[in-house]
């Protein structure tokens, strides 16, 4: 049998900062990621894209924005994530990073049993109602994902997505309150300049060794890779765009992981459409590795 990856898209803005994200999704298959991925044979599952859940401002909850659309979101991941796996390995485009709570939680219903995180982000996202200045979920992803805070995408799922010591952060740069005291029952914590330093292979080694789960899920959030050229190479200023690449294709090659999910990536800023161009090239050649795809 040939190889199948099914992508689908949850395009939501509804966590984020302001509009935009939610038109990642077409715009990298504007870029022409299905026909990347089966340039080498592949079959591609094309499970097309949701409607929009969009981004509102929401002031009258100012510690957690847009709450009820985002828990729609979620569970519409969950769901699309369990639809998906049915298929083959999924490729879920999103949207702001909230979809990863969901993302989680229909790969450990598809699977029947806890499934790791490994987050490859600029920011840790575990604030809290209590510790936000912005309200913004997407700056709470990862804490949702572990069922902190009394909001109801928290407590969407009888089981929670994820566990401290089933999820490995790499690529963080900037910390926000509270944030590193809640990191450090976390799997595996390293920084940008952590990941810049050593040898791509041992950090996906290390990230893989570090969580217990037979399966894997791998979020990509694409404001970790920095703008070229930049002036600092120990990666102050986020991963380059070889580093995340050959990152990314080192833990995509284990046949644990079941997943890639991509979020962040904005096409209104990015006009020439490089950024969605290198990251559609990024998900070809990694999954090209894949055993299981």
């Amino acid at each position: 049998m040939s190889a199948k990856i099914a992508v689908v898209g949850v395009p939501t803005a509804a966590g984020a900062r302001g509009p935009g994200v939610e038109r990642g999704p077409l715009a990298l298959r504007e870029a022409g990621l299905l026909g990347a991925l089966a340039a080498d044979g592949t079959r591609v599952v094309n499970l097309s894209d949701l409607s929009l859940f969009p981004y509102r401002d929401d002031p009258e909850h100012p510690h957690c924005r847009n709450a009820d659309v985002v828990a729609c979101a979620v569970r519409a991941a969950a769901d699309e994530m369990t639809r998906a796996l049915a298929e083959g390995f999924t490729v879920m485009l999103g949207g702001d990073s909230t979809i990863v709570v969901g993302a989680l939680a229909g790969a450990q219903e598809q699977r029947g049993r806890p499934v790791a995180l490994i987050d490859i982000d600029a920011h840790p996202r575990l604030q809290t109602p209590e510790t936000t200045s912005s309200g913004l979920l997407q700056g709470m992803t990862l804490a949702l994902a572990l069922g902190r805070g009394p909001l109801p995408v928290a407590h969407a799922f009888s089981d929670l997505p994820a566990t401290p010591g089933d999820v490995a952060l790499l690529g963080v740069r900037e910390w926000g309150p509270g944030e590193e005291e809640a990191a450090r029952g976390l799997a595996l914590v390293a920084s940008a300049q952590d990941v810049m330093r050593a040898d791509v292979g041992i950090t996906a080694g290390r990230a893989l060794a570090s969580v217990g789960s037979d399966f894997v899920v791998v979020h990509l959030s694409a404001d970790v890779i920095r703008a070229e050229p930049a002036p600092d190479i120990e990666g102050g200023a986020g991963l380059s765009a070889p580093t995340t690449a050959g990152l990314l294709r080192a833990l995509v090659a284990s046949p644990r992981v079941i997943a890639l999910v991509l979020t962040h990536y904005n096409p209104g800023d990015d006009p020439d459409r490089r950024r969605g161009r290198q990251l559609r090239d990024m998900m070809a050649s990694s999954l090209a590795r894949h055993p299981s795809a």
